[in-house]
């Protein structure tokens, strides 16, 4: 009686649709067919009740002679053998017996209330990991809900894969890779998508991506009807919009400095297609992790709601959310533009956020939900490889790790490990000879991104414990206090050591020269003193052996290109990278220059640092490292002392890491 190319389709067309009366037999009684009206009716004060009563009235039929209208008897041409009228009457019962079966179930309740919801998984593809960390949320329904697309990870490769909701296979869009946070059109035909810092579309119907402009990582986007889309350009000043078709950004939102605004991201459109939500943090926490209504023709703002993700609109009207790890639902009338109900929960157990804080969850226009549970970081394992990316070998066991440190001497790993439960970090030393780990930080906020002291006796790290970020250092050998070595009111990521152990250098994002390094002496006063410090990012600070110059990366030119500076800063640089870099690491004896490409390939250089004027060679591939993005924290990886090999986190594949969860129809759960 009611057909539809998916399940969303047949469930509106129970809803909001009269079966096609004009395929009954013509032969048919009149007063049947009343009745299957009658069963079918919308209006449940005129439907019938139950299905007892429909038998008692088919009994009630079969038992009398039929004399139809006269209208439709004789409008009713007699076949040229007629057919028994008890044959008759008992195929007709029969036939209407099978419609209510199908249609009770769906009937019985009020029409303004829908089916009941239903939940399956979608697994990733064989031999690929579906991630949700460094880059965060990853999967995106389409408007119409008839397709999930989501990146996942093969062994060297983060592509985008597109599963048509009623198949059982996923398919993988080529030339997509290094892919990250999908999002679709509102057409539902094409995809963007952020790649080797560029913002970049795809047609379902073929072809290739295509470039549309520079754009930051981890920022999101969303796509109106118009063909509008916002997103998070290199520069960080807020968001910009961009058309599809012709690829030039303006500027939409700028960062507030009086709430120490840093980045805006995880932009999301409302139905009207002007008005948007977006996400901002601050180093402010009265102002961090805040959701905020904005709009294309007006610099006006309104703070919506905190939460520990970004949030995203739903159909009917509603804020998706995570808090605590659970995704909660807000009612929100889009037309009024305000939250009009109280907060409550959907679904649970939700992958921690972590520092990306963009929420792992996606819903359709027609009210198609898919989420994320369980880690949001894929299960990596530390692991060598050699110069031409052949694993040597993997020293520690599998776990979740972040910003790797090697000893001066090589015999030890700092690392942070994350706990999968809390989504917080710690940090641990590896002995590499024992294989064996001991915790070195215990404090319940995150501790991360250890650096070594020259003679590897101390190691200074980044803790959350007391504010937006601090720096503390402590014996490498474990036991023994922590100290604090450096408190302000921003966030300061330690990047270095000096080999002469007199300076450290650690950036720090500012709400007017976004991140920026700085030099924090270990004599005398200990006052920071600025390297580096514009209108644009720097980041990734690593001192020569020599101490005469630093390795660094900035996004100046419009994308991340690696460059180098003398010590201390004299204002002339050399770019050492091409096309764009980020992460670098020096070989221990200054010959060489380390780095990642956009492109995610480890790339090395020939420099020569003993000179009065630095000189640097064409950069060389070396081979395509195994992580899924860029960093926005510190390195994924650290070289060994001769620049032979090369300890990269890598993520597992066959890690279990949560299949997405998919629920058709989630609105039907509010009526529980």
């Amino acid at each position: 009686a009611f057909t539809g190319e998916t399940v969303s389709d047949t469930l509106a067309s129970i809803l909001k649709t009269d079966p096609d009366w004009q395929v009954l037999p013509e032969e048919i009684p009149a007063n049947v067919q009343l009745l299957l009206h009658r069963c079918l009716e919308k209006d449940r004060n005129r439907r019938l009740h139950d299905i007892g009563d429909a038998r008692i009235e088919i009994e009630d039929a079969l038992s009398k002679p039929f004399a139809g209208p006269q209208a439709v008897a004789a409008a009713t041409p007699l076949p040229a053998r007629k057919m028994p009228d008890t044959l008759a009457w008992a195929l007709a019962a029969l036939f209407f017996l099978g419609i209510v079966a199908l249609a009770v179930p769906y009937f019985r309740t009020a029409p303004e209330q829908r089916p009941d919801s239903i939940r399956f998984f979608v697994q990733p593809p064989e031999n690929t990991l579906i991630n949700f960390g460094a880059s965060g949320g990853g999967l995106a329904v389409s408007p119409d809900g008839r397709r999930l697309a989501f990146t996942a990870l093969s062994q060297f490769s983060s592509s985008i894969y597109v599963r048509a909701l009623n198949s059982l296979t996923s398919q993988r869009l080529a030339g997509t890779e290094p892919a990250a946070l999908p999002f679709w059109s509102a057409d539902s035909r094409s995809i963007g998508f952020f790649a080797g810092g560029k913002l970049k579309k795809i047609d379902l119907s073929g072809g290739p991506p295509i470039t549309l402009c520079d754009a930051a990582p981890g920022g999101g986007g969303t796509w109106n009807r118009d063909g509008v889309i916002l997103f998070s350009p290199q520069n960080g000043e807020g968001l910009s919009r961009v058309s599809a078709a012709d690829g030039v950004p303006t500027p939409v939102t700028r960062l507030d400095p009086a709430r120490g605004e840093r980045r805006h991201t995880c932009p999301c459109f409302l139905p009207d297609g002007n008005h948007f939500l977006y996400f901002a943090r601050s180093t402010q926490p009265q102002h961090d992790r805040a959701t905020y209504l904005g709009s294309l023709d007006s610099k006006e703002r309104t703070r919506l709601l905190s939460a520990d993700s970004n949030a995203i609109y739903s159909p009917p009207g509603y804020l998706f959310f995570i808090r605590e790890r659970t995704v909660m639902a807000q009612p929100f009338d889009a037309k009024r533009l305000q939250i009009t109900g109280e907060a409550f929960p959907i679904a649970e157990q939700i992958g921690p956020q972590g520092q990306t804080s963009i929420a792992p969850v996606s819903v359709s226009q027609t009210g198609i939900l898919a989420y994320a549970s369980g880690g949001s970081a894929p299960v990596s394992q530390l692991t060598w490889y050699d110069r031409r990316g052949t694993q040597l070998g993997t020293p520690s066991p599998q776990s979740t790790y972040r910003a790797p440190a090697l000893s001066p001497d090589e015999k030890r790993i700092a690392v942070e490990r994350i706990d999968s439960q809390t989504g917080t970090g710690d940090i641990w030393v590896l002995d590499i000879a024992r294989g064996s780990f001991s915790r070195f930080t215990s404090d319940p906020a995150t501790d991360m991104a250890p650096i070594w002291s020259p003679d590897g006796s101390r190691i200074v790290f980044l803790s959350g414990r007391d504010g937006a970020g601090n720096l503390y250092q402590k014996p490498s050998s474990g036991p023994g206090k922590e100290e604090l070595l450096l408190k302000t009111n921003e966030m300061k990521i330690p990047t270095d050591w000096s080999r002469d152990g007199r300076f450290i250098l650690y950036e720090s994002n500012s709400p007017k020269t976004k991140f920026d390094i700085w030099v924090l002496p270990l004599a005398g006063d200990r006052k920071p003193i600025p390297f580096l410090q514009t209108e644009f990012d720097e980041r990734h600070g690593q001192f020569s052996p020599n101490g005469k110059w630093v390795a660094y990366a900035s996004n100046e030119s419009g994308i991340f290109q690696i460059y180098v500076q003398p010590f201390p800063a004299t204002g002339v640089q050399s770019m050492v990278s091409i096309d764009g870099g980020d992460q670098p690491a020096w070989r221990r004896d200054g010959r060489e220059l380390f780095y990642l490409g956009l492109d995610r390939k480890l790339m090395s250089v020939e420099v020569k640092t003993d000179r009065p004027t630095f000189e640097a060679g064409v950069p060389k591939p070396l081979f395509e490292s195994p992580v899924p993005t860029m960093s926005a924290l510190r390195n994924y990886y650290c070289p060994s002392a001769d620049g032979q090999r090369f300890l990269f986190y890598a993520p597992i594949l066959q890690s279990n890491v949560s299949p997405i969860t998919v629920v058709v129809n989630w609105t039907a759960e509010l009526k529980r």
